[in-house]
This record gives structure tokens, sequence and C-alpha cells, in this order.
């Protein structure tokens, strides 16, 4: 548990950086990969562990929005190819140990691909610029 606490501080300090808009932030810490990309209010980060140093569940992203790192929601998280992933927010996190395989592999291949996603929230919805697609270490 103290683990996950790690993470989750470690990715919301990283969220909490000064950063240009629509650019992913790359940090590595105890063997585990932290992206983060902020556009406004919005901060989509992913934490991946490429090495299954902590067991591959550890995956995960996470989404602050309005400065809320502790969101409980259903979110979509939508490209610009149409595909899009519904989720279920646990303060904050979407994690790879209790997302459908499909959802997960689905968002996680759209962040390597595309510089933008929407995010809704019931009839709300902001598009999110991140910047150049990155080879994400997530499995």
């Amino acid at each position: 548990m103290q683990f996950h606490k790690t993470l989750i501080f470690s990715a919301i300090a990283l969220s909490a950086s000064s950063a240009m808009a629509g650019a992913w932030e790359h940090e590595n810490e105890r063997g585990v990969d932290l992206y983060r990309a902020a556009d406004g209010d919005m901060v989509v980060s992913l934490v991946c562990d490429p090495n299954t140093v902590y067991g591959t569940t550890e995956s995960a992203v996470l989404l602050e929005a309005g400065g809320d790192p502790d969101l409980s929601a259903e979110v979509g998280f939508s490209f610009p190819d149409g595909n899009r992933v519904n989720a279920a927010l646990v303060h904050g996190r979407f994690g790879k140990a209790t997302a459908n395989p499909v959802d997960w592999e689905t968002l996680v291949d759209g962040f390597r691909v595309h510089q933008t996603v929407t995010v809704s929230r019931g009839e709300a919805a902001v598009e999110v610029e991140l910047g150049e697609p990155k080879p994400f270490t997530c499995l």
C-alpha cells in the first residue's frame, strides 16, 4: 500500500511542476516511468512499470481536472481516429489491474499515436493538447 501512495504522490508532484501546455514530460522513479501532459486545468499522467519491478498491475492513467487529483467519476477519453474509452476513475486513477484489457490497450495506444485527446464527463468535454506522441513504456 505504501508503494501505491508513493507512486500517486510522485505523479501528483510531477503534475504540479511547471511545464509547457501540451508537452509530455517524462521522469523515472524507482524503475517506474512517470509521464505527464498538462493543458489548462487538465492534467493527464501515465504511470508505467515496463520492467514489472512491482508487477504489471501498477500501470495507470491519472487524471487531474480543475486542480482535483482525487476525482472519482465516469469519464471518456476520445481520440481523433474515433476510438473512445470509458473509464471509471477512482481517486483520479484508472488502473490496468482493474481495466478491461481491450480498453487499457486502446487508451495507451491512443496516447502513443495522437497529439490530442478529448476528455468528457457528463455533458462537459475538454480537448487536451498532449504534444508529440511518445512510445510509452506501459505494457
